[in-house]
């Protein structure tokens, strides 16, 4: 590519309060929030503004398309996505090319994060307000994609960077940047189980009961909000605090459907706490697979990821970052 710009953006873990961003439950229920929080695990794009035709590539899929004319359908089913969100976009690039280093499925928010990053790159909207007021079209886009009810806090974490509580108490949410207590950054390991997961599916039976009256499952969501309400005031002050929500975080989220929790999730539980690498886990997203949060006590988080990687799972070298989207800048 020649005169390219190069952009990163970050994909996101989640430590409380995932489904309660769909609407109407959060309406319904009132009082929702969720905390969330970019990870410096980056999907990077470059881009060539000006060019005869389009060119579109995934460089990790090994798939791209070409044309004279933006097509009016994706040429390849694959990039679908990546597609949708550049036809919506105000203004679009002649030249893009993206790699992502997580793929479908992790439960770390990729598709979502990809979104905010096509979308801020084609309009050249860094991380900021401005970026982070496009989300509401990138929700209704994911939801014609999956064609389901989706979720939105995955994408703030891409538009505005840092550690994050959204408050759904208005029709759009309100945000707060939290300050993670330094001990907590320390002992915290992602990794991922080796089985990637379905959200959409997920959640929509979640979400169907909810809608429905199921009275387990607002029970629940209900123990998820209020659990998350304690975890806005444990990020910044209290990481051993942090790992015991996560297990109750879990534990509820297993009460909206039994697939939540994997074999192999089960084992880690069992090993850490036999060998007192344990502090507290759950699913990142809707489990069911992709990628898990675990809080070990203090000082074990290598001991934590030797296990790991012995028993065939994948400790991911990720760190909480205040960064969104970004332009590379030589």
């Amino acid at each position: 590519m020649k005169n390219t710009e190069s952009w990163r953006v970050p994909v996101r873990v989640d430590l409380a309060g995932g489904t309660l961003d769909l609407w109407p439950i959060y309406a319904l229920m009132e009082g929702c929030v969720t905390v969330n929080a970019a990870v410096d695990l980056w999907i990077e794009m470059e881009v060539e503004r000006a060019g005869e035709g389009f060119r579109v590539e995934s460089r990790d899929l090994e798939l791209s398309f070409e044309s004279a004319e933006w097509p009016e359908a994706p040429p390849v089913q694959e990039l679908s996505w990546v597609w949708r969100v550049m036809d919506a976009a105000q203004v679009r690039p002649a030249r893009l090319a993206l790699r992502s280093p997580v793929p479908q499925g992790s439960g770390l928010g990729t598709s979502s994060c990809m979104g905010v990053g096509l979308l801020g790159v084609c309009e050249g909207l860094e991380a900021g307000p401005a970026l982070a007021a496009r989300v509401p079209l990138l929700r209704d886009l994911e939801a014609r994609e999956l064609r389901t009810p989706t979720g939105w806090q995955d994408y703030f974490p891409a538009a505005l960077g840092g550690c994050l509580t959204l408050h759904w108490d208005l029709p759009e949410p309100r945000w707060e940047t939290l300050s993670p207590h330094p001990e907590l950054l320390e002992d915290l390991v992602v990794f991922y189980t080796g089985k990637p997961h379905h959200s959409g599916l997920t959640n929509w039976d979640a979400y169907r009961r909810f809608i429905e009256g199921d009275q387990a499952t607002r029970e629940a969501l209900e123990e998820i909000r209020n659990i998350t309400l304690e975890m806005v005031l444990a990020v910044p002050r209290d990481a051993a605090a942090v790992g015991v929500l996560l297990e109750r975080e879990g534990k509820a989220r297993c009460r909206l459907s039994p697939s939540v929790e994997t074999d192999a999730m089960r084992a880690v539980r069992d090993r850490g706490r036999r060998e007192g690498w344990y502090a507290g886990m759950k699913p990142c997203g809707a489990g069911g697979g992709g990628c898990c949060l675990l809080v070990t006590p203090k000082g074990r988080r290598e001991e934590a990821r030797a296990a790991l990687v012995s028993m065939g799972l994948l400790p991911l070298d990720v760190s909480l970052t205040s960064k969104g989207l970004h332009r590379l800048r030589s």
